[in-house]
């Protein structure tokens, strides 16, 4: 809203009606954002994808341990197309960086090989209870 003297001169009735309409548009984009935002549905298409993420980073980096290799990626994320074009579905570009990750330190080896044999005992204990 423009400032104006309180003795300045009426404004035009057009003009205060197109700045309303200005207004109410802005405000109706602003609502339908939030309403997309916190739209259950949304809500949770973020929260697993997030969760997606995070289990393909780990799925990535267990898979770089056992196979030596150095390279881990940190952060994937699809690109926005150009404001107005049309984008279909499955037509996302995906950017992904990688790290260069140093040798791994035995004491790492060794407490991962243990966390694996703990997690093993404790699902075959967990099986046997069910059965017996």
């Amino acid at each position: 809203m423009e400032e104006r003297e309180p003795a300045a001169m009426p404004r035009d009735p057009a003009g205060v009606q197109a700045e309303i309409e200005r207004t109410q548009q802005r405000l109706s984009t602003a609502l339908d954002g939030i309403a997309d935002r916190t739209k259950p549905a949304n809500v949770a298409r973020r929260g697993w994808g997030r969760v997606r993420g995070t289990g393909s980073r780990l799925v990535d980096e267990a898979r770089s341990l056992v196979t030596g290799g150095r390279a881990v990626r940190l952060d994937s994320h699809v690109v926005d197309p150009p404001e107005g074009s049309v984008r279909l579905r499955g037509d996302e570009e995906v950017v992904s960086t990688y790290t260069h990750r140093g040798r791994v330190a035995p004491e790492m080896l060794i407490l991962g090989a243990g966390l694996g044999v703990a997690v093993a005992v404790g699902v075959v204990a967990m099986a046997r209870r069910r059965r017996g």
